[in-house]
């Protein structure tokens, strides 16, 4: 049995799928086994020149001409960093080609002076040469396909998936996905629905083929060509992957009771375990076929998603998985200048900056909560933002429709419907993530206090000039968040957006407390701000069954919260209680209790859900703490270790149990007030670790 299908439970019906088919293989294997080790072209194949091309003049061309897009003086762009190398010297010599190879290439060194003296350029071959898949290969291909022969739950699966919050956070919007899926089982609907053990293995053969070759298009091709380019007889193991990981994602976010799952008689989490498995095979296939294109980045994108939410950011896995996405983007040339032009459509364009600003938050994301150098910078990136139009208008076949779609947005590229939508959000979130990559610079590098300060400066300043880029309705939701009025998926957008600036503000608190001896007002007063997000959140049910908002409970949430409890804790032990605490007694204590009630029911198949149980129980300790608190004498006898001067300082000045360490001598506040100093590790590293020792706090309370 293979380890696919022993992931799988024993009620689960597609346990049964492959199993006709591996019995029938089983008598015909010393037949087959020599000619199968030479993979057949299936005879209907369709060779990918064949892709028809639409007649006439350059639609791409012509949209942007008609509305003079071309001008780019009129949108308000970023800037690179002077530091950033040229991006456009070489990038036309290899325009098209699938590996992106710069400027200190050896090609490059070979061919650059080429054209000055009357010599043709040369013609390097960077496909990866196509070679024998094993037999090996081929046989778990082919248990992968039983997966599709319960077509009744694919489709329902799909229609759940982009019913749920969690459709939002794809790059291949539901367009794509549709009609990927239709053709293939217009296609190979009857293969799949039989299981036929010759024709899978077939189909297996084309897939391997298709993916080892690369799409063709140029700046003519339509939406609907690129699309059926890896779909039907063009059906590639990436759009498998992501099919799978769509399937896994609703089972990721559904309740064990859904209906969905007695329907097709299968477990929760065995559907979630397998489907993730199933793309996890897929991939390597992409690999093993040698595919860098489209369908293996965006494929490779889906799957490092549902691995972050179901093992965590913390877990290596999830690491390497981000470094071959980075790997791929760089590989492909996505880090250069993206445009239309003669080899590239629009809409293609469009989706590669979409895809590449995904690909970069994602980066400095994780490189934040691991306090690890990144391993992408937008010093060496152009992070060029994409349009802000729906998807109904950028994959158009109408030139009239985009070229009218391109002139409704303002001056900086946004909708003026007044309306967060995901393109919204992922050109508004580049600006504050570059900001978030400087603040980890400056916790990892070695600065003095007024460098800090300064560049802590510098960092203010070009996020108010990113804020004044703006629409309203995005610069409405730095002071207030309504919950009355939104549905759950706008409600979605509005809490992701707010709460990009707000982390950073955080992170930028914590440094300047620890680099230049600033005191916590501004970390406790941003902590206060994301905590009552949580809070109000909570009033929205919808909300709590969305893996994106377990993730923003579980991460920052989690880390205000923990803020919050010994800032509280450290307020309840001075002498004299301030007239006018920073931190209002009744009010914290309340939204913490609720805080961690919540905490305490998270879902088993959340990835960071150690991290929150040890939060939890840090948080409810330092409540038993405060709600129990020591006899007059005991108070009198800790004081009297302390000076009247020491005191006498204000909590929020300086810390007033300076000999409070962990056995390791890691000091408990500094990772709250100003962690970001370790040499090794940044905000959210030092805090997981602190955390993860949380079992032995008596030396604490």
């Amino acid at each position: 049995m293979s380890k696919v299908e022993s992931r799988v439970r024993p009620q689960y019906s597609l346990q049964q799928m492959y199993k006709k088919t591996c019995r029938q293989e089983a008598t015909t294997t010393t037949a087959t086994a020599s000619s199968a080790l030479t993979p057949p072209r299936l005879s209907s194949a369709v060779s990918r020149s064949s892709i028809g091309q639409p007649h006439g003049g350059h639609e791409t061309e012509a949209v942007l001409n008609s509305q003079g897009y071309n001008d780019r003086a009129k949108f308000a762009l970023p800037r690179r960093a002077g530091s950033a190398p040229p991006l456009s010297d070489f990038s036309e010599t290899w325009a098209g080609k699938p590996g992106f190879l710069g400027f200190t290439s050896h090609a490059s060194i070979m061919t650059e002076d080429l054209t000055q003296l009357g010599i043709p350029s040369l013609e390097w071959n960077t496909t990866v040469n196509k070679k024998l898949i094993s037999w090996e290969r081929i046989t778990r291909g082919c248990q992968v396909l039983s997966f599709l022969q319960n077509r009744a739950m694919i489709d329902r699966g799909i229609d759940l998936f982009f019913l749920s919050i969690e459709c939002i956070d794809i790059h291949c919007g539901e367009f794509i996905v549709r009609q990927w899926l239709s053709q293939l089982w217009f296609t190979h609907g009857d293969t799949l629905s039989t299981q036929n053990p010759e024709q899978i293995r077939e189909l297996c053969h084309l897939l391997c083929d298709n993916t080892a070759t690369a799409q063709a298009f140029d700046g003519r091709t339509t939406a609907r060509q690129w699309i059926y380019s890896a779909t039907g007889e063009n059906i590639r193991w990436g759009v498998i992957a992501m099919i799978a990981v769509y399937i896994g994602t609703y089972a990721m976010v559904a309740n064990s009771s859904d209906p969905f799952f007695k329907e097709f008689n299968v477990d929760r989490e065995s559907l979630l375990s397998y489907m993730t498995e199933v793309s996890d095979v897929c991939i390597g296939l992409c690999r093993e076929c040698g595919a860098l294109d489209n369908t293996f980045i965006c494929a490779l994108f889906e799957y490092y998603n549902i691995t972050k939410y179901t093992k965590g950011e913390a877990c290596y896995t999830t690491y390497c998985i981000g470094a071959e996405l980075n790997s791929a983007l760089l590989a492909m040339g996505l880090h250069q200048e993206i445009k239309a032009d003669t080899h590239v459509p629009f809409f293609l364009a469009e989706l590669h900056k979409r895809l590449r600003a995904m690909i970069y938050m994602a980066e400095i994301s994780i490189a934040t909560f691991l306090g690890r150098p990144p391993r992408l910078s937008y010093r060496y990136i152009n992070l060029d933002p994409p349009l802000d139009l729906i998807d109904s208008h950028l994959f158009s076949e109408d030139p009239q429709v985009l070229a009218i779609a391109i002139a409704k947005l303002d001056e900086q590229g946004y909708n003026r419907d007044g309306e967060i939508r995901h393109v919204s959000w992922t050109r508004s979130s580049i600006g504050f993530m570059k900001r978030r990559e400087d603040i980890l610079e400056l916790s990892l590098g070695n600065f003095t206090p007024d460098e800090v300060r300064q560049n802590a400066e510098i960092i203010q300043c070009k996020t108010e000039e990113h804020w004044a880029t703006l629409p309203q309705v995005m610069v409405n939701l730095r002071d207030t968040l309504g919950l009355e009025t939104q549905n759950v998926i706008e409600l979605h957008f509005q809490n992701v957006f707010r709460q990009g600036p707000q982390a950073n503000s955080l992170l930028l608190h914590r440094v300047l407390m620890r680099k230049a001896g600033t005191g916590p007002a501004g970390l406790i007063h941003t902590a206060q701000i994301i905590l009552s997000n949580v809070m109000r959140l909570y009033k929205r049910v919808e909300m709590l069954a969305a893996t994106s908002f377990i993730y923003f409970l579980a991460v920052h949430g989690l880390r205000s919260a923990v803020i919050l409890a010994m800032e509280l804790l450290k307020q309840e032990r001075l002498p004299a209680y301030p007239n006018e605490p920073l931190l209002p007694r009744s009010k914290t204590i309340q939204d913490l209790c609720v805080f961690t009630a919540n905490l305490s029911d998270l879902d088993s198949t959340f990835g960071d859900r150690e991290l929150c149980e040890s939060g939890r129980k840090l948080i409810s300790r330092v409540l038993d703490t405060i709600l129990s608190p020591p006899n007059t004498a005991d108070r009198r006898n800790h004081d009297s270790s302390m000076s009247t001067q020491q005191l006498g300082v204000s909590v929020f000045n300086n810390d007033p149990f300076p000999n409070l360490f962990v056995p390791d001598g890691y000091p408990m506040t500094d990772d709250l007030n100003d962690g970001m100093s370790a040499p090794v590790s940044a905000p959210d590293h030092a805090f997981r670790l602190w955390l993860e020792s949380t079992d032995d706090l008596d030396w604490i309370l």
